[in-house]
């Protein structure tokens, strides 16, 4: 196996890189969409934008408000929100907004010489947002995930000041005429952070061209792709390590954009990466030794003119002499990711630990988040316009051409099938008679539901299940359960939040000849929530609990082996029953978390009360009751009153039968 697979093997492959670039648009058009209101565009940028995945990397976002535009003439200004850019004479990457209107808001505007500038400081706190002001950034937690928001400004114009970008002499013709066209047309933004030290700093924005540089990244062939990754590598593991916070992966950034100018396209060729590695370092080099870093779109911005200094100048330079003398295989040992060049790695070795980097990152979970998260504030009160909800989502992420190209895209409209169902469901059933109303939300559903069924791992089938149920079909919920159960393994249906099961989920699925489609509806088979917005799209021995809980979560195979029992009991089938329900408790001895198990102890508790055994019910319940104190609130609060308002429904023989 040559180097470059094994650089793959540690950075991704050209597909999976490709991948990961169309979650980014993704995200961004869903994001846009559920914002429009805010009038704010969203950019993912940093190391996420750009197709690269390390296990640590930061969710950097820029919001760019859409209300207000920079100019830089005052006769572009056209509208009431346009603020004029001004150079500054102390730094050739930094300007001032001029409010030439004066119709900013006030807390943002600061009065320099008696004219009106909006400040970057005001602006950073009037879009404060919780964590701490890091640069232009508000910079925090959510979770575990570390989160980086700029609000920005755009600017739709090319600035003058970056004009000698556009007509450079360029003996390689990189980047190409057409690119730099598109980068143009497309301008720039201004984030809140000025120079420091100019008098004025609180008051100036730093002018960015993150989503220009993000173009240029995607049109790198995969050598330089790697190359990039390993001079962040060596900044991250080796240089950092001696020198914190001198050099940045911008500065590796520029270094790659300069050395892939001012080269033959010919040379970027796998068998040549240490070579290019090398030349990188020998730029790099230079920029260190003359202390100055250009910009790329700004040659007369030096960017490094405040880190390399006299204490650490000779020192930075021979680091890189010695990285420069080791070279790629050195550099790797050093960061401590050898592992890529074992003797014993192998194409299925890779391909099993690219599928789960992928399946399982936290970019791809949050993709698929805020589309179920867009799909529950969609408006769906109006049976006539169910179906055109639908497609309006659809119609927007085709307007994005990565979408329609991607191998991603069944499980994006799966998801929203699924999760839209749901609601067509609990209006059917709330509809009353045979209007022209009921039909047509009818045929919708049924639409939906054999499109979720076909080309869906748990949830399609699960949906399709408790619709029969609810209809009166109970042979077809069986066979609907029954194909959930035998075409899949109960570790590959139930992993959700379980180590183990996703460590199993793992061992059966990943470096497997199933396509990739196949293999993320399997890793994130969602959790069947019972939503109180969608009471009557379940069966009603579950209807108490939903009236109580928000969102009650059920894994998959805990309400397969309920609504089979469910099932079973309307047909007063006993042996088929006692089997189902002795797969629902079994299954409670593979639960590790405890919210499942309070959950489904609760689920073996109604079915013992639908069969009509209370003194086994209560029983049951209350073990789920004196679980509480293991579970944090306000889920230890719903499952006290779930469990007692269940025993005293139990009591009462309310459920007596299923129905």
């Amino acid at each position: 196996m040559d180097l470059s697979t094994r650089l793959s093997y540690l950075f991704g492959t050209e597909q999976y890189v490709k991948w990961r670039r169309q979650l980014v648009f993704w995200r961004e058009t869903i994001t846009d969409y559920r914002q429009r209101e805010l009038k704010r565009h969203v950019i993912c940028s940093g190391s996420l934008g750009e197709g690269v995945a390390y296990p640590k990397s930061d969710d950097d976002l820029m919001f760019s408000v859409t209300n207000i535009r920079v100019v830089n003439t005052y006769r572009e200004g056209t509208q009431a929100g346009d603020v004029l850019m001004i150079p500054t004479e102390f730094s050739p990457g930094y300007c001032r907004l001029l409010d030439v209107e004066g119709l900013i808001q006030n807390n943002v505007i600061c009065t320099i010489h008696g004219m009106p500038f909006v400040s970057s400081s005001s602006w950073k706190q009037c879009f404060s947002e919780g964590g701490q002001i890091h640069g232009p950034c508000h910079s925090g937690t959510i979770g575990t995930d570390v989160f980086n928001h700029a609000y920005c400004i755009p600017c739709y114009t090319w600035p003058d000041i970056a004009n000698e970008w556009i007509i450079r002499e360029r003996s390689y013709s990189r980047p190409s005429c057409e690119m730099i066209q598109n980068i143009v047309s497309n301008g720039c933004h201004v984030v809140p952070i000025g120079d420091p030290d100019s008098p004025y700093s609180d008051h100036e924005w730093r002018i960015s061209f993150s989503v220009a540089e993000r173009t240029l990244m995607h049109s790198f062939n995969h050598t330089q792709f790697l190359v990039y990754n390993l001079l962040r590598l060596t900044l991250k593991r080796v240089i950092g390590k001696t020198f914190p916070g001198v050099l940045c992966s911008y500065f590796m950034k520029t270094t790659l954009f300069y050395t892939a100018e001012n080269t033959p396209m010919g040379l970027w060729r796998v068998h040549n990466i240490e070579t290019c590695f090398k030349i990188c370092l020998s730029v790099l080099f230079d920029y260190v030794d003359h202390v100055y870093c250009p910009n790329y779109f700004i040659p007369e911005y030096n960017m490094i003119k405040r880190k390399v200094n006299h204490s650490n100048h000779h020192q930075i330079l021979d680091m890189l002499r010695t990285h420069h003398l080791i070279g790629v295989v050195g550099i790797i040992h050093l960061s401590g990711e050898s592992s890529c060049l074992g003797v014993s790695l192998s194409t299925a070795v890779m391909e099993y630990n690219l599928d789960r980097a992928f399946m399982f990152s936290a970019h791809l979970h949050r993709v698929l988040i805020e589309i179920e998260d867009l799909f529950n504030t969609l408006p769906h009160e109006n049976t006539a316009y169910c179906m055109l909800n639908l497609y309006t989502f659809w119609s927007v992420l085709k307007r994005n051409r990565t979408f329609l190209e991607s191998e991603l895209k069944q499980i994006v409209w799966k998801k929203g099938i699924n999760s839209y169902s749901l609601k067509l469901m609990d209006q059917l059933f709330t509809s009353s008679g045979m209007n022209k109303q009921y039909i047509r939300l009818y045929k919708t559903l049924e639409a939906l539901l054999r499109k979720g069924y076909d080309r869906d791992v748990t949830t399609g089938k699960l949906i399709m299940a408790t619709y029969m149920y609810l209809v009166g079909k109970r042979e077809s919920a069986l066979c609907a359960i029954r194909q959930l159960l035998s075409e899949y393994p109960p570790c590959v249906i139930d992993n959700c939040k379980d180590r183990l099961k996703i460590q199993t989920y793992m061992d059966v699925m990943c470096g497997k000849g199933f396509t990739l489609s196949h293999k993320i509806r399997h890793a994130y088979a969602p959790r069947y929530r019972l939503y109180k917005g969608c009471l009557n799209a379940f069966p009603s021995p579950l209807k108490i609990l939903i009236t109580i809980v928000t969102a009650f979560p059920l894994d998959p195979l805990t309400y397969a082996y309920f609504l089979e029992s469910l099932c079973h009991a309307q047909h007063q089938n006993q042996i088929s029953l006692m089997k189902s329900l002795r797969c629902l408790v079994n299954h409670l001895d593979d639960l590790t978390v405890d919210d499942d198990i309070v959950f489904t102890r609760m689920c073996v508790g109604i079915i013992k009360c639908v069969q009509g055994d209370s003194q086994s019910a209560c029983r049951w319940l209350g073990s789920a009751y004196l679980m509480k104190d293991t579970i944090p609130p306000p889920h230890s609060e719903r499952i006290l009153r779930s469990a007692l308002t269940y025993i005293a429904c139990l009591l009462n023989k309310k459920f007596q039968s299923v129905e």
